[in-house]
């Protein structure tokens, strides 16, 4: 068997132009997200030290940006790691709970006033992340075997459980936190700051770094558990590695800009379309796409009402329903 074979179809020498192009997509992206807004910045004033320009670009719209290429990456890689190990195209970064133990971690500490202090959902919002991963694991654990379909199961047991704990938090929090978790809920940029994006580069890369250790093995579990085993593939071990990782980062992502949906769907759908790779190709066309469709929708969010702004989650929403819908109907 030839290097193309073993590559997926291609030579590894392919891979080039797509991942410049995607590159170079990213980068437009990121420059038009700091330069347009509803306040208008000239490039001269920023380059002269004007106050107000540096600011607004370097305190607000490029730590968004940079926020946003991470949140995008992570949910893409994700995305794609969920689909790999549970070897469902339809499965996304929050199919275990993740976002579900999240969200009814913020509900929660809405609920108790604690919204008004800086810092402090994001923080719950993580725990309650990463809560929902341990559970969705205890129970989908049997005789020392994860079982793919218990954890679709319990993960969508545990979505049902949350989404009542927020109803019943949010009956008992008051208005305005309500008002705020809301918005949080459905996703969205706004107030995210370098520490947020220093955060997030540290998990992101943290698993990158792991993903890569497991990808030829993951590309081997994506033909199916028992031809890993033959292999010499260590499956439980692909699994804790792969769902830790990607669950982690999910947490990180909405702990900071809250629920926003289909980029882990879209983003790997549209990479498989367009260059089908296994796993070891999905991983860096997945990571670029990914932050390079958030920043774009991120901005369009904010512009195309101007000076109010639409939850990025609810864009990424109206991107992803009707692709499906039409994949859907071309599968038929």
């Amino acid at each position: 068997m030839g290097e193309t074979a073993l590559t997926g179809g291609r030579a590894p020498g392919s891979m080039l132009r797509p991942l410049l192009l995607l590159t170079l997509i990213l980068l437009a992206a990121v420059a038009l997200a700091v330069a347009i807004g509803a306040t208008s910045v000239s490039w001269h004033d920023l380059v002269a030290g004007d106050e107000t320009a540096r600011t607004i670009v370097l305190r607000i719209r490029l730590p968004r940006a940079i926020a946003g290429v991470l949140i995008g990456a992570i949910l893409a890689v994700a995305g794609v790691t969920f689909q790999t190990l549970l070897r469902n195209p339809l499965a996304d970064p929050f199919i275990l709970g993740v976002s579900g133990g999240a969200a009814c971690g913020a509900a929660v500490a809405s609920a108790f006033g604690l919204a008004r202090i800086p810092g402090v959902v994001p923080v719950i919002a993580f725990a309650g992340a990463i809560g929902a991963t341990l559970a969705v694991f205890l129970l989908a654990r049997r005789r020392g075997h994860t079982d793919a379909t218990r954890l679709l199961l319990s993960g969508l047991v545990l979505n049902a459980l949350f989404s009542a704990l927020i109803l019943i938090a949010f009956g008992l929090a008051p208005q305005n936190d309500v008002n705020a978790s809301l918005r949080w809920m459905i996703g969205t940029l706004a107030g995210a700051t370098w520490n947020d994006a220093l955060l997030l580069a540290v998990l992101f890369f943290a698993a990158i770094i792991a993903l890569v250790f497991i990808a030829n093995d993951l590309r081997l579990l994506a033909f199916g558990e028992d031809d890993a085993r033959s292999r010499g593939v260590n499956v439980e071990r692909v699994k804790l590695i792969g769902f830790g990782a990607a669950s982690i980062i999910t947490g990180a992502a909405v702990a900071v800009a809250g629920i926003i949906g289909f980029v882990g769907l879209l983003v790997p759908h549209l990479i498989r379309l367009m260059w089908r790779r296994d796993f070891r190709f999905l991983l860096p066309l997945c990571a670029i796409a990914g932050g390079a469709l958030l920043v774009a929708s991120d901005l369009v969010s904010r512009v195309i009402i101007a000076p109010a702004e639409l939850p990025v989650g609810a864009f990424t929403a109206l991107l992803g329903v009707p692709f499906f819908l039409s994949l859907l109907r071309r599968e038929r």
